[in-house]
């Protein structure tokens, strides 16, 4: 398991590729399995709405993120290449999420006095941005900025659907 985060942690910080993921779809759904594990625990230390919400809207996101994935790669008649992508995907978002808790958990303990660290949640996610741009730049062939602009169109549309069908989540805290 070390093995396999550091390969995320490679990922994140742009020192491994997509490509360099195994082709396992084994592999895929522990990582998926972890990652909805680690939203759930983080999405329930932030706010007090109920987990079958969280995680709802949760896969919904990473729904949207690998189908639309799928969509692209077909575009390019590359869907040889969507499981190491989606692989690369979520497991970026599990190491950074393992990078989350320590904060968020931080930021409970400090009560109101950890408005400071709404800086540090900006940078995180701007972070997952720039590594799925990356890993959307390898997969696609496309350009870094390209990939930058995939990955901020999924966002907001995974946004925009949470915000439709589970309105619930938004603003809550």
């Amino acid at each position: 398991m070390t093995a396999l985060l550091t390969l995320f942690w490679r990922l994140a910080i742009f020192r491994a590729r997509p490509e360099d993921t195994p082709y396992s779809p084994a592999l895929f759904a522990l990582v998926l399995l972890v990652w909805a594990a680690l939203q759930l625990t983080v999405g329930l230390l932030q706010t007090r709405l109920p987990a079958s919400l969280l995680l709802g809207s949760q896969l919904l996101a990473v729904s949207i993120l690998l189908g639309g994935t799928f969509v692209l790669l077909a575009f390019k008649r590359l869907t040889h290449r969507w499981l190491q992508t989606a692989l690369s995907l979520v497991g970026i978002d599990v190491v950074l999420s393992l990078v989350n808790l320590p904060l968020l958990i931080f930021s409970l303990w400090l009560g109101p006095a950890a408005e400071g660290l709404q800086v540090l949640y900006l940078l995180l996610v701007s972070w997952q941005l720039a590594a799925q741009s990356f890993v959307f730049h390898r997969a696609l062939n496309v350009g870094p900025f390209l990939g930058l602009g995939i990955a901020l169109m999924l966002l907001i549309v995974s946004y925009a659907a949470v915000a439709t069908l589970l309105p619930g989540v938004i603003g809550a805290g």
